[in-house]
């Protein structure tokens, strides 16, 4: 398993209102029209999250939490395991 050792901490401002904003996180079909054709998520904790970018690229990882409609939390990595394995972007801390 990889170590991370550094954080990334990212606020952006919508000029939306939250759960207009929250249903392209929850809505697979929204989530592709934002991400790339073939991007999918099931919005359950547990639940798959793809995305693909032009040339191939893939990231996967899985929801984590959801608290519509203001949170959803999930993991991310690069399906080619580099530079971070699907699901690695969120470690449980003991």
């Amino acid at each position: 398993m990889t170590t991370l050792t550094q954080q990334l901490d990212r606020t952006i401002v919508i000029g939306a209102p939250p759960a207009a904003v929250f249903r392209y996180f929850t809505d697979s079909s929204r989530w592709a029209a934002w991400w790339g054709e073939g991007s999918t998520i099931d919005a359950r904790p547990g639940g798959r999250v793809l995305v693909r970018y032009p040339g191939g690229v893939e990231a996967a990882g899985e929801v984590v939490e959801v608290s519509a409609p203001s949170r959803i939390v999930f993991s991310y990595g690069y399906v080619s395991g580099k530079p971070i394995p699907p699901g690695s972007s969120r470690r449980q801390r003991a």
